[in-house]
Parts: structure tokens; C-alpha cells; sequence
């Protein structure tokens, strides 16, 4: 049973107390949480939902000797301060708040990687400054949703699913087992992953974070809007396991764009950068190669 009296959300200055000010940048009167490792070409990387940059900790040991890597956590998720306007979590408002975080880095332009959600937060950026991010490699990305049900349309609907969504994060074994469904091999999603994911979901501005994305996703353009006219160099990674976004869908989204091409990661579900994060980091170099971003 999903706990009737759920876990309390952390207040955000206690989910940030142990990071040093260098990891939180005050952009618009908040604070964003940045991971910043290594030298070289810049390379963003842009999460999904539901997750934070801590999805790509299996990625800054391996390329952090051969790339500058700034992992963002997006509006609503990890250790960045929630918005409490529902307007500021649409894509357009997103990414430019990304813009933001990379004047405020120094970093005149970057390529880009993102995964499900942070694939499509990518292309806007890269359409609205095209000449800020060079190459992108999306994983896994989310380029359509399924229609909102009625009950979701609805304030009531809304109110009670996000009760149940509340419980449901307040279960470490069952928000383990539905979360899990990102990952083909179960052992890709330990305990103590689970639980870090789980922490930074429960934090103060869950709330505002639902209903925010609930605005979004009334729009029937959304997400798949975001990779109209893309014409940035592109390499889609598809998990030949992904029960989320399956292969078919990022064949789709490839034929959609003029300069993309397709790589099929066998055996690997949702999470690539998590569950084959070597394969990742192949893929990466081979498609940034020497490119510099513009």
C-alpha cells in the first residue's frame, strides 16, 4: 500500500547545506545547482524528469580529462530552488534560464547531451541562440507524450494524483521497483541510487514543480514542438530495451531532422548513462570528435 501520511519535503536550505556556494549560482533570484568538472570543450548536460545531474555521475570520470562538464539540475528537480510561478516551468523559460548559467560560467558556447526531457530542454536552447551550442546528442529523447487524461485536466484529478504521486515517493521499495522501469538490468538501480533520487525529489516546491509540468503538458505541442526546425548536427542514442522512450520513437524523431543520425545501444533500457555509461562515452567522443562548439 503507497504510505497514506507521506514522508515531509526537506526545506531546501536544509537539501543544500552541505554544498559549497561554487555549486549554487544565483541566477533570477534563485539558486541552481551545478556540477563543473574537468577541461576542455564544454559539454551540458541536461537531465531528465523526475531525475537531476546525478544522472550523468557515472559519465565525469570518464571524460572529464577530455571535456569541461556542466551538469544542470532543471527547474523542479535535484538541488535547484524550485520556481514557484507555474509559468517559469515551461521549456522556453528553461532554457533561457540555462543561457543564463552559462554566461554566468563563462562559457561562450558548449555541445550539449540530453537525456529523455533534457533532450528536448536542448533543442530549445539551441533554437533560441543557435550559435550557443554546437553538437547534440540526445538519449533517449522525449519527443512526444501521450495526451493528458480528462482527469488531469481537471483540478480535482490533478490534486489527487499528486497526493498519490507524494505517497508513492514516500515508499523507498515501490517508488524503487515503478522507478526502476528506466533500467534494463535491475543491478543499475541499487538501493542507495534509489534513495539519492528519492531525496531530491522530496524537497520543499514539489507542489509548484506538478502543477508547473502539468501547465506544460497541456499543450499537445509539447514536447514535441522543441525539435521543429532543429538543424544542429544531432546523434540520437536509443536503448534497444527502452520501455520508456522504445528505439521506434527515436527513429521517428531522426527521420524528423535534416542532420541527425541513430546509434541502437543493445541491452540497455531508459538511463544510458547510467546502466552503459561507457558506451556513452564511446558514442560521445566519436560523434564530438575534434569539433569545437561554434
Amino acid at each position: 500500500m503507497i504510505h497514506l501520511r507521506p514522508e515531509p519535503l526537506r526545506p531546501y536550505e536544509q537539501a543544500v547545506a552541505d554544498l559549497g556556494t561554487d555549486q549554487l549560482l544565483p541566477i533570477g533570484g534563485r539558486r541552481i545547482h551545478v556540477r563543473r568538472r574537468g577541461r576542455g570543450p564544454a559539454l551540458l548536460l541536461l537531465h531528465g524528469l523526475a531525475a537531476s545531474s546525478y544522472s550523468f555521475r557515472e559519465l565525469y570520470p570518464r571524460l572529464e580529462g577530455e571535456f569541461e562538464l556542466v551538469g544542470v539540475d532543471l527547474d523542479g528537480f535535484g538541488l535547484t530552488e524550485r520556481p514557484r510561478d507555474p509559468a517559469a516551468y515551461r521549456i522556453e523559460r528553461q532554457a533561457e534560464v540555462l543561457a543564463q548559467v552559462l554566461d554566468r560560467l563563462g562559457i561562450a558556447s558548449a555541445h550539449a547531451l540530453g537525456h529523455s526531457y533534457g533532450a528536448a530542454v536542448a533543442a530549445t536552447l539551441a533554437k533560441q541562440q543557435p550559435g550557443r551550442l554546437g553538437r547534440l546528442v540526445l538519449v533517449s529523447p522525449a519527443a512526444s507524450f501521450d495526451p493528458l487524461p480528462w482527469y488531469l485536466r481537471i483540478r480535482p484529478g490533478q490534486e489527487a494524483l499528486y497526493r498519490l504521486a507524494r505517497g508513492l515517493i514516500s515508499d523507498p521499495d515501490r517508488y524503487r521497483r515503478v522507478a526502476g522501469r528506466a533500467f534494463h538490468r535491475t543491478e543499475a538501480f541499487p538501493e542507495n541510487v534509489a534513495e539519492t533520487y528519492r531525496s531530491h525529489l522530496l524537497v520543499e516546491g514539489l507542489r509548484e514543480t506538478w502543477y508547473g509540468f502539468l501547465r506544460q503538458m497541456r499543450d499537445p505541442r509539447f514536447p514535441g514542438s522543441a525539435f521543429d526546425g532543429l538543424h544542429h548536427p544531432v546523434l540520437v542514442l536509443a536503448g534497444g530495451a527502452d520501455r520508456i522512450v522504445p528505439p521506434e520513437k527515436c527513429e521517428a524523431l531522426v527521420r524528423r531532422l535534416p542532420a541527425a543520425s541513430l546509434e541502437i545501444l543493445d541491452g540497455c533500457g531508459h538511463s544510458a548513462p547510467e546502466e552503459q555509461p561507457d558506451e556513452v562515452a564511446a558514442a560521445l567522443r566519436r560523434f564530438l570528435g575534434t569539433h569545437a562548439p561554434p
